[in-house]
């Protein structure tokens, strides 16, 4: 049996009982342990399962979790890289700004260097790990429930403390951002966060790759304004971009 085929039927295997054990695997398909555990590592790595002591569980059990962190790291790298750089050379000596949870912002956490004086909150525990080997870079992380797949804190205690702040700049990611500006996030229980962000920010700057652009999600969290940025990879459609310039949008291509 071809590898392609093993793991095809693990998946059908998962989808009928909701996890299955190496052991099992290994006595259905007369394979070793060690290759039932590169099937699995592959099938992880790609979104699709998450590794259980002695086994697994298919991921995608619940449509509005989002893929975990670490693979949503390994998509679109060198988009995020971009614009990560670009939202860098935005940020100056002195300021006080919000950095979202969320891949394409912890990206921008690790292009800034020890060089600047900033006072950073976020709602990322990544980023503040990150952020926390810059000694002239003080953090606030704001507090509430961890969540496990993207390490974003998250709740009524979040949205509570993120009140009592006033930001110049807010960086954040999204999920996509909709033809008529409106901004898309994928998990329901962080939408107050994102709300209530977008009512304290004199400025939002969206970071999002261009497939993300002119397509609509399942949780809306606010819509662009005249004086927000949006800074996207230069793949981005003409069109899509006119739209998003035309409600008074900067856009930067990186």
């Amino acid at each position: 049996m071809l590898k392609e085929q093993r793991e095809e039927q693990i998946l059908q295997l998962l989808e009928q009982h909701g996890s299955v054990e190496v052991s099992q695997l290994c006595n259905l398909f007369g394979v070793t342990k060690m290759t039932i555990r590169r099937d699995l590592d592959k099938l992880e790595n790609e979104g699709k399962i998450s590794r259980t002591h002695g086994g697994a569980v298919l991921n995608n059990t619940d449509i509005l979790l989002e893929k975990p962190l670490y693979v949503r790291l390994n998509t679109n790298t060198e988009h995020k890289e971009r614009i990560a750089r670009r939202a860098a050379a935005m940020i100056s000596d002195g300021q006080k700004i919000f950095l979202s949870s969320g891949t394409t912002v912890f990206t921008l956490a690790r292009q800034l260097d020890n060089s600047r004086r900033l006072l950073i909150v976020t709602d990322g525990l990544n980023t503040a790990l990150e952020l926390s080997k810059r000694t002239n870079i003080s953090i606030i992380i704001i507090g509430g429930e961890l969540r496990s797949n993207t390490l974003a804190t998250t709740g009524s205690f979040a949205e509570g403390m993120i009140r009592e702040f006033k930001f110049e700049t807010a960086y954040i990611g999204v999920t996509s951002i909709g033809t008529d500006g409106s901004l898309h996030h994928g998990s329901l229980v962080e939408i107050g966060l994102y709300k209530v962000l977008a009512e304290i920010s004199k400025k939002l700057v969206i970071m999002a790759d261009s497939d993300k652009l002119g397509k609509d999600d399942f949780v809306c969290v606010g819509k662009l304004k005249s004086g927000d940025t949006l800074i996207t990879d230069s793949d981005a459609d003409p069109d899509i971009v006119k739209l998003y310039r035309d409600m008074g949008v900067e856009i930067i291509l990186a």
